[in-house]
């Protein structure tokens, strides 16, 4: 890795745009290129680049998907031979050919994919703790104005008022390939801890609900792990992503001196 390591960014929605803003303002990450589809008027020319192959050409040493599972799934080949890949897009990993094409272009480049924790935490618990779990089950509960409704079966009408309604319960799996833009961090959890298929999420819609709020339950012989976020949202991503995907990307690329939590 370069003295100063080098970040490349896809995507430059609300994420993509907070991630490089924080790349800019740090001393010890040299932001490289943004891939976007259009020149974006909020960013320096010189960093937009509109093909893969543009972006692999500046060097980076870790570049991170923050568009769609289609753009993941497209690009991760020809992005994986460059670099190690940051992957905030999880719900890809929900299509089990597009899970094999993925896992097929890491080992053959011999660079990692990371699956950030994002929305959620206690991922490195179901990690560590995979050999003796029992169970984890993971409760989302939104105003379905920040659900994006476009891979789902239906669009159902909601009210103010109405009271909370159950939209999803079952394998995650199924959640993740019906609201692939809102339950990445799911699919992170899932795979850090018993799979998509033995993993299970419940999505409560409630039209009053001023939060994204999320809690992870985990069980095994001995011991049961709870883990809660409830924070601000804006559009499908909650405020606690913008902090916790940075920080994922300081941690991989080892920026910074003092204390280091692994």
């Amino acid at each position: 890795m370069s003295d100063t390591p080098r970040l490349a960014v896809v995507g430059s929605g609300r994420i993509g745009a907070d991630l490089i803003e924080r790349a800019q303002a740090a001393e010890d990450v040299d932001l490289v290129g943004v891939l976007v589809r259009t020149e974006k008027g909020f960013l320096d020319p010189d960093l937009q680049v509109t093909t893969p192959a543009d972006l692999v050409a500046r060097h980076p040493d870790l570049i991170v998907e923050a568009a769609t599972p289609g753009v993941l799934v497209d690009y991760a080949e020809e992005l994986l031979a460059a670099a190690d890949l940051m992957a905030l897009s999880g719900s890809a990993f929900a299509d089990p050919d597009d899970e094999a094409h993925l896992r097929a272009a890491s080992d053959e480049a011999g660079n990692a994919i990371y699956l950030p924790h994002a929305a959620l935490f206690g991922i490195d618990g179901l990690a560590d703790a995979r050999s003796e779990l029992d169970s984890v089950h993971i409760e989302a509960r939104k105003d379905p104005a920040h659900l994006d409704f476009e891979y789902a079966e239906e669009a159902p009408e909601f009210e103010a008022g109405a009271g909370e309604t159950v939209l999803y319960e079952g394998p995650t799996r199924g959640l993740c390939r019906r609201f692939p833009r809102n339950f990445n961090s799911h699919a992170s959890a899932a795979l850090a801890g018993l799979g998509l298929d033995d993993t299970t999420s419940t999505l409560i819609a409630d039209p009053d609900a001023e939060t994204a709020y999320h809690e992870i339950t985990a069980t095994g012989e001995g011991f049961e792990l709870v883990a809660v976020r409830d924070s601000a949202i804006e559009g499908v991503t909650g405020d606690f992503t913008l902090v916790s995907t940075w920080g994922s990307v300081r941690r991989v690329l080892a920026t910074g001196g003092g204390l280091r939590f692994v």
